[in-house]
């Protein structure tokens, strides 16, 4: 459950309106957390 920090931190950085890409790296970080894991011998 540690995307639901980062879901609560882009939430709040857009509701204090604060730059898009700050909201972005939340997201990002959700995205990255939600993403399956890479073979290194690719």
């Amino acid at each position: 459950m540690a995307w639901l920090a980062e879901v609560d931190e882009a939430l709040e950085r857009f509701v204090w309106k604060e730059p898009l890409r700050r909201v972005h790296e939340c997201v990002f970080g959700v995205l990255a957390l939600e993403s399956e894991p890479v073979d290194p011998r690719l």
